[in-house]
């Protein structure tokens, strides 16, 4: 296999880092792909990767691409040889792990990327490789507050979104608001206790420490 990372912290191949360093029990080959410079916008990326230009992706031994976060990631956790499943060792824990990873993407973090995608910054780092929606700026982030807001009196007895474990939810979430950085603070206030905390627990992993640093030509990691 081989996976194509961003030489970049993007929050989308942050994401997929971070399952896979929570993961483990998985090899596979990496190909760097340079987003700053719009690589992945070219011509060889998108006739041979991904002709919607989005990192990552993964290129499996029969020659297949698969692309989209949470596909590679369901994809990862059916093959990792051994250790916990992040997507739910049952139908009943993957139904939920789906349901609340559904919910941060589509409550949270979708708006809050749509927020950035508004920004100068964006205009400046897509140049016209994205249609940009300005004008719905300030809207974005109340929409994300409201689901941030929610969130934070769901967690209130529990350790990680989706219950007593990490799983695919906290992990979506957390790649994205860690990749975010300095450009949204309003994600993570001292109004919201329980967001705060779990977002420390997150930070605290070892995984989240070597997330932002893209990987190595080589993956070879024990299951966890």
């Amino acid at each position: 296999m081989i996976f194509y990372d961003a030489k970049q912290p993007g929050p989308n191949p942050t994401t997929v880092r971070l399952f896979v360093l929570e993961r483990g029990g998985l090899s596979f080959d990496v190909e760097t792909i340079d987003l700053a410079a719009l690589e992945n916008r070219r011509r060889p990326y998108l006739e041979n990767v991904n002709a919607r230009g989005e990192l990552p992706a993964l290129r499996l031994d029969d020659g297949r691409v698969i692309t989209e976060i949470t596909a590679i990631c369901g994809y990862f956790d059916e093959i990792a040889q051994g250790g916990r499943h992040l997507c739910g060792n049952s139908p009943v824990e993957r139904a939920e792990v789906h349901m609340w990873t559904r919910r941060m993407y589509l409550e949270i973090i979708s708006h809050f990327v749509a927020w950035f995608r508004g920004s100068d910054i964006a205009v400046e780092a897509y140049r016209g490789n994205r249609i940009l929606q300005l004008e719905a700026m300030h809207s974005n982030r109340l929409i994300a507050e409201r689901g941030l807001n929610m969130l934070d009196d769901e967690m209130a007895e529990k350790a990680f979104i989706a219950g007593e474990n990490l799983s695919m939810a906290d992990i979506i979430l957390y790649g994205f608001m860690a990749a975010a950085g300095p450009e949204t603070p309003w994600l993570n206030v001292p109004q919201r206790p329980s967001v705060g905390g779990w977002y420390d627990r997150m930070s605290a992993r070892p995984a989240a420490k070597q997330m932002l640093k893209p990987f190595g030509s080589r993956v070879e990691l024990a299951a966890q």
